[in-house]
């Protein structure tokens, strides 16, 4: 029994060069799409610093500080571009029995990540558990689910997020998300994995 490392391992050093990567970002760019895999693709790759690893159904880039992020889409169509997503740390259980080690590892790793975003995109607009009161129900084109599914399934675990300070920057989503079973009354062999994502500035921004 034991616990194994998640498919993306990267250190919380390796996240704040990846936020400060993305600083100067053009971001309506980013939401309009990319072109077709060819010459085009490669150019407006180019102009973040990504190069395209992976075409299948969505785009998959290399930054030019080794993560990896995914241009998530609708419907099987590049664009528009609804968010983009970066896997920067994960951890499975090996057996059942583990599922208390993986939520222990997760309760570890989430300050260090948490203080490694704020370093870059400052104090967030709200971080808290999946038990908390004021757990966001609305974030835009971001799914957080039902209170009653989170208090059941203890997911997202944790969460954090940060509005745009302006109109053409991105709402930032920092959370763990839990694998089905890992703290469920029935338990399966468990996982949780931790991401940041990017989306359009919601149209309601008030009401975040």
């Amino acid at each position: 029994m034991g616990l194994n490392a998640g498919l993306q391992d990267r250190t919380p050093q390796e996240l704040v060069t990846e936020l400060r990567g993305l600083t100067h970002v053009d971001w309506p760019t980013v939401w309009s799409g990319p072109p077709y895999p060819g010459q085009g693709l490669d150019m407006w790759c180019a102009q973040f610093d990504w190069v395209p690893t992976s075409f299948e159904r969505v785009l998959m880039v290399r930054t030019d500080t080794g993560g990896t992020f995914t241009l998530n889409n609708l419907a099987g169509s590049w664009a528009p571009v609804t968010h983009v997503s970066h896997w920067v740390w994960g951890t499975s259980a090996e057996a059942v029995d583990d599922n208390p080690a993986v939520l222990a590892e997760a309760a570890r790793a989430w300050p260090l990540y948490l203080t490694a975003a704020c370093s870059v995109l400052g104090e967030p607009t709200w971080e808290g558990a999946w038990e908390a009161e004021d757990f966001p129900e609305n974030l835009g084109s971001h799914d957080t689910g039902s209170r009653k599914y989170r208090l059941a399934h203890q997911n997202p675990h944790r969460l954090a997020y940060w509005t745009p300070g302006d109109t053409t920057g991105p709402l930032v989503v920092l959370e763990v998300l839990l694998k089905a079973g890992t703290a469920s009354p029935t338990p399966r062999r468990g996982a949780a994995n931790l991401s940041v994502k990017f989306y359009p500035r919601p149209v309601e921004i008030g009401e975040l």
